[in-house]
């Protein structure tokens, strides 16, 4: 009696790891910001990203659906990269002045994925594509952004450590100047 094999799962390559295979993913995505960052999504093709990743162009249909998704998932990973390091410094402390010099200090530290996530929505917002998944994830940045900033500094305020009368536009300040400060 011959046995069937069970088919294997779309995108997933036989013996790997969900870990594994989230590095993977990770490394492609990675690779692709880089190249995304370096020309506009337009100009970059699933050719150059294997390229700069140094796999075969249908190892990335393994883990991607198509160069959107790939996209999608590069800004993603800059998204993620930003947020995580942020949450461990904002452990850290209580005081509100502490943790928006701590979100400072992360994007010095962060400087080559927040400089190329920004460089990268800069390209995007310019081009005439338009990704929803794609316009959500860089909306969620700024939003949690405004969101940390904005909470810190009206807890700051509450508490007589700065003085102003409008937390958000004060947020949205710092977030623009940040983002100067990574195109420059």
């Amino acid at each position: 009696m011959r046995q069937t094999q069970k088919p294997r799962a779309r995108g997933r390559p036989s013996g790997s790891s969900d870990s594994a295979r989230l590095d993977r993913r990770g490394d492609l995505a990675a690779a692709a910001l880089d190249l995304f960052a370096e020309r506009n999504f337009a100009s970059v093709t699933i050719k150059d990203i294997a390229g700069a990743a140094a796999v075969n162009t249908a190892l990335i249909y393994y883990y991607f659906e198509s160069k959107e998704d790939l996209f999608r998932a590069a800004i993603e990973f800059a998204v993620d990269q930003v947020f995580r390091n942020f949450r461990q410094l904002q452990a850290r402390h209580d005081d509100p002045a502490d943790i928006i010099g701590d979100w400072l200090s992360s994007n010095v530290q962060l400087y080559a994925p927040i400089h190329k996530f920004v460089k990268v929505s800069l390209d995007y917002s310019g081009s005439e594509t338009s990704i929803p998944a794609v316009d959500a994830t860089i909306r969620q940045f700024y939003d949690e952004e405004t969101r940390l900033l904005t909470a810190c500094i009206r807890q700051g305020a509450q508490g007589g450590q700065f003085e102003t009368s409008d937390p958000e536009s004060m947020a949205l300040f710092i977030s623009t100047y940040l983002d100067g400060v990574m195109v420059r």
